[in-house]
């Protein structure tokens, strides 16, 4: 037995290689990277590399450095944090920094083949084994295995979102689980399926509770002839491995979800047509883009003789399911948590297309030739059409002729020789059909390492982040840097920074950003949040002593202190006004008392704001009553406003002496684009110009009050793109900056430090009394100790996290454990206690 896996896993490992060869070669020749420009470049890598400097120091599962700061471990969940094939990248990834000493970035780039060759090896073998559980003879067992690890959906997964393809290991894995227990009554590989797939990742796990729970149901309404259980034992044990299998891998599950819990992915209003559009992308037989079914298996599903056998019909029967839910985007909004509608969940049809291909070519011997190419007429047909159609030859439908001659062949003369020659012809074709894929789809979403390095990882860009690294005084203070290449550029250049890219993270930095303080920020998308929009009060508050733009973006207080030339040129500018890393508060201000988000950066700079505390006064006068309204090559009627040209929009006057004592204004206005849907639009007031996505794309955040922080000026031109708009002025205050030089002068005489330590982070005090402020995000499972005794946290300032001293404390410790671990852990044991005494009832029972 152990000889055989063996001899498959070099199969597997040898038809891996195979399959990756063109890859290899692009890379070498011409420098063509197996990342996708968009998620791979901007998600993938910086994650991996995050996640793994992490891991190797050991750190606590808070951070700083993750966006505003925040549980990395937890958020990143959905990523590679919990996936145990990134756990064997991460190893692998050490052993060869012993021998390899480039940068991080670039072995995790070159660890991006080596996880997907060995990925591929792991989902072969997994199939492999899943369809000799199911009667598969070697040969056809062997096609199965090549035609699902090769398929469009695993190469487009690999190499776009690398953690997502784990699930193409679990789905043969669980099936070849679920036949064991039904037909042998062994449960073990179906609890460790279980088991590993909820650890893994929870949003795959419910893939593969869908997937899995349906074929279970099938399997059980009309059991197989060999199945050992009867129908009620068969529920029941199922059940029993499942329970007991989430046990085992709780842990990862959790962390998932409680990160899905506190994440806030509130969109537009979801429309969900009952049809997909019908285009190239979605042709699953020709030229689609997210999978391209091998035409043997659709030969295959019109050979209705062959119905007779189980589990020929089971697959049949599963596929028709899945290609008529293929044509309704409701299948793909049902994966999605009944969100967005996704196509990610093609996999499964890639699993069983790829058994019913095997099975067909194992029982083609029982066709006439007249039944075989009445089979062969329907996708014959659906290829020609969608060929001329899309006006593109692919080369691997000269495969169709030559195979189905072969079988024709076969079928005249049927010999294993031709047979296994069939069975070569299919797997050319597969692999033909992927270069095809590569160039005709997939090829604009490649780029080469010139680009990497050039523009989303550039080394120039490195060294000046690492001088003025060098130069901080603690661990707690940020830079901020201006550049769309990827939103997590603080992973790449190991800073910490004010920005994140991620699918989750803590929900209470969006309303943060969003309703409490109002900041305006590009892209109006989830997922997402990035800079602090150049309000220098937010800027002091969170410790960010220095801004890198190629745009004249910042604060008009920062200061230019030097120039580079990375991908652009660069300035670098500096906060004139740093507050300390960490502080003590000795006011406390209600936070119903504050009503706009400038008396809200005066509270937090004069003290600390609470849900209870006194009243806070400040002076903030709205200047908008005073302004004339005009328009410019623009109507306004109520708050629509229509501009007829470029540039055009709405015109506030001021009279100069209401302007005069101000630095900046903050123009407080919601603006949203009502016509055209289908296009991008900006906002521009004066010099600050945001982006915004159009109206039909699919994670955009609903419209909400924002603040347009511009020089003061007595004129202020809102200005959109030709369109129709929803707009409404809501206010405008003029900024001094009084409030930030008197913080900045108070807290200037007793600076406190904060340091990263490798269980937590530690501050020594200097003897004051009030609420210490921690400028990171508050979370369940931060715990502080003061002078070695535990007090409570608490969130402050909206976002941050806070801790009441006293006058005499010396030292506090903050330390962070997952609120669910320690219980976790307990389940995950008594999970594995179960597994253990099953197994031996079993031995005991067979012996």
């Amino acid at each position: 037995m152990l000889k055989r896996f063996m001899t498959i896993s070099a199969i597997a490992l040898l038809m891996s290689l195979i399959f990756y060869l063109p890859d290899l070669y692009r890379y070498v020749a011409n420098g063509v990277l197996y990342i996708g420009k968009g998620d791979g470049m901007k998600q993938m890598i910086p994650f991996q590399v995050y996640l793994y400097e992490h891991f190797k120091e050991s750190r606590t599962f808070y951070d700083v450095s993750f966006g505003l700061g925040g549980d990395y471990f937890t958020s990143l969940s959905y990523y590679y944090a919990t996936s145990l094939v990134s756990y064997i990248t991460f190893l692998l990834l050490a052993v060869y920094q012993l021998f390899n000493h480039a940068d991080v970035i670039t072995q995790m780039i070159h660890m991006q083949y080596v996880t997907a060759v060995l990925k591929c090896s792991l989902v072969f073998v997994a199939m492999y084994y899943a369809a000799k559980e199911i009667g598969l003879k070697n040969r056809p067992a062997l096609l199965a295995a090549i035609l699902y690890s090769w398929s469009t959906i695993f190469y487009y997964f690999t190499y776009t979102w690398s953690f997502f393809s784990d699930v193409m290991i679990y789905l043969p894995l669980s099936i070849l689980g679920l036949e064991r227990l039904l037909r042998k009554g062994r449960p073990f590989i179906l609890i460790m399926s279980i088991a590993v797939t909820v650890f893994s990742n929870f949003y795959l796990a419910y893939y593969e509770m869908i997937a899995v729970g349906i074929y279970f149901l099938l399997r059980v309404i009309r059991g197989h002839h060999d199945d050992r259980l009867t129908r009620p034992q068969a529920v029941l044990q199922t059940v029993a491995a499942a329970v007991i299998g989430f046990m085992v891998g709780n842990i990862g599950f959790i962390a998932g979800v409680t990160s899905f819990i506190n994440n806030d992915r509130t969109l537009e209003k979801l429309n969900v047509p009952l049809l997909i559009e019908w285009s190239s992308n979605n042709n699953i037989f020709y030229g689609g883009f997210h999978l391209v079914v091998i035409f043997v298996a659709v030969i295959a599903l019109c050979a209705f003789k062959l119905y007779r056998y189980y589990y020929y019909k089971l697959f049949a029967v599963a596929t028709w399911i899945l290609m008529l839910g293929s044509l309704t985007p409701f299948v793909g909004s049902m994966f999605n948590g009944f969100s967005m509608p996704q196509r990610r969940w093609v996999y499964i049809l890639a699993f069983s297309t790829a058994i019913l291909a095997a099975l067909f070519i194992q029982h083609l011997a029982e066709l006439t030739v007249r039944e075989l190419l009445l089979a062969a007429c329907p996708i014959i047909l659906v290829v020609l059409i969608s060929a001329l159609l899309l006006q593109q030859f692919d080369y691997w439908i000269l495969y169709i002729p030559l195979i189905v001659m072969m079988m024709v062949i076969y079928l005249k003369n049927p010999t294993g020789r031709w047979l296994s020659l069939i069975i070569l012809a299919t797997a050319l074709c597969q692999l033909t059909l992927i270069q095809d894929y590569h160039y005709g789809v997939q090829h604009p979403y490649f780029k080469t390492a010139d680009y990497f390095y050039a523009d989303v990882y550039n080394r120039k860009m490195q060294q000046e982040i690492d001088q003025l690294k060098n130069a901080q005084p603690d661990d707690m203070r940020r830079i901020s840097l201006n550049d769309d290449s990827s939103v997590n550029t603080p992973m790449y250049y190991g800073y910490n920074g004010t920005m994140l890219y991620s699918s989750i993270f803590d929900k209470k930095i969006l309303e943060f950003y969003e309703d409490d303080l109002q900041i305006a920020q590009d892209k109006q998308k989830n997922s997402y949040y990035a800079r602090l929009s150049g309000r220098e009060n937010l800027a002091s508050l969170l410790n960010v002593d220095h801004y890198i733009t190629a745009e004249p973006d910042a604060s008009p207080l920062f200061k230019q202190m030097d120039d580079f030339v990375a991908a652009k040129r660069y300035a670098v500018l500096k906060n004139p006004y740093p507050l300390p890393s960490v502080r003590v508060a000795d006011k406390t201000y209600a936070a119903s008392s504050l009503h706009n988000a400038l008396e809200r950066e005066y509270a937090m700079l004069a003290g600390v704001v609470k849900e209870e505390g006194a009243a806070g006064h400040f002076q903030v006068p709205d200047l908008l009553p005073y302004a004339k309204l005009s328009t410019d090559h623009a109507d306004y009627k109520g708050r629509t406003l229509d501009v007829k040209e470029d540039g055009g929009g709405l015109v506030l006057a001021f009279d100069r002496s209401k302007i005069q004592p101000y630095t900046e204004l903050y123009l407080t206005m919601k603006a949203d684009i009502i016509a055209p849907e289908d296009r991008d639009f900006y906002v521009q007031v004066n010099e600050k110009k945001v982006m915004k996505p159009k109206k039909k794309y699919k994670y955009r955040r609903r419209a909400k009050d924002a603040v347009m922080n511009v020089k003061a000026a007595e004129t202020i031109r809102i200005s959109f793109p030709k369109g129709t708009y929803h707009v409404e002025l809501r206010s405008v205050q003029g900024e001094d900056y009084q409030q930030l030089r008197q913080a900045y002068a108070k807290y200037q005489k007793k600076p406190l430090t904060f340091k990263k330590e490798k269980k937590g982070f530690s501050v020594d005090l200097q003897g004051d009394k009030g609420a210490l402020v921690l400028p990171m995000p508050y979370t369940t499972g931060l715990t502080a100790y003061v002078d070695g005794k535990e007090r409570p946290v608490e969130a402050v300032n909206y976002l941050m996290t806070g801790v009441d001293v006293k006058q005499h404390d010396k030292q506090v410790i903050i330390r962070y454990t997952p609120p669910y671990l320690k219980w976790g852990l307990v389940i995950m044991l008594i999970g594995l206690l179960s597994t253990a005494l099953w197994l031996q009832r079993i031995y005991q029972k067979t012996k």
